[in-house]
């Protein structure tokens, strides 16, 4: 720098340069591991390092952006809307979930089925099999089962209280509940 600074304005460049060291450098050849030094440890080299890379990745963000990103979203938002979607998949797609909705109604009428005799042994009106009809077995044999006892205990509590409470009386054949002469003797016979 201190060659630079004592040139004069209209002195010759080339002139002055050759006839200093600097000229030595220049005609030696820049050696790769001189330049990753010259970066690494140069406070000068590292900032140049950095700038240069981030110039680099904007560029190639920017260019992707350009280039793709249109697109990318473009294909998504027709691919959520179905409206690129060829005919051939839009029927593909109307079958796949016809044949699923068969195969429900399939497997929900052989449940129906099964359960049908559980249902008539326990004496629990068939119109309630929707309230018990799980995917899992268990959890619908336990719901059968917890209803129709439930349903037998407070039956079985409420014939008992009222046999308790003395209030049940038999009826009599006449339905009036109590019982004539001619009802113990047709009884007996």
């Amino acid at each position: 720098m201190e060659l630079i600074k004592s040139i004069a304005d209209d002195a010759d460049i080339d002139e002055t340069i050759k006839g200093s060291n600097l000229a030595e450098l220049f005609k030696k050849d820049l050696v790769l591991d001189e330049v990753k030094n010259f970066i690494e440890t140069n406070q000068d080299g590292k900032q140049y390092l950095k700038s240069y890379g981030d110039k680099r990745v904007t560029d190639g963000i920017k260019s992707w952006k350009e280039k793709n990103l249109q697109t990318l979203i473009n294909d998504e938002v027709l691919k959520s809307t179905g409206k690129k979607k060829t005919p051939e998949q839009l029927k593909i797609e109307e079958l796949e979930k016809k044949m699923l909705e068969s195969e429900a109604k399939a497997q929900k009428a052989e449940k129906v089925a099964k359960y049908k005799d559980v249902l008539a042994e326990k004496k629990i009106p068939m119109e309630m099999i929707d309230y018990f009809l799980t995917d899992d077995e268990e959890t619908t044999n336990t719901r059968i089962d917890n209803f129709s006892t439930y349903v037998n205990d407070m039956v079985n509590s409420n014939v008992k209280e009222k046999i308790a409470n003395g209030s049940y009386t038999p009826p009599g054949e006449n339905g009036a509940g109590d019982l004539t002469v001619d009802d113990l003797a047709k009884m007996m016979m």
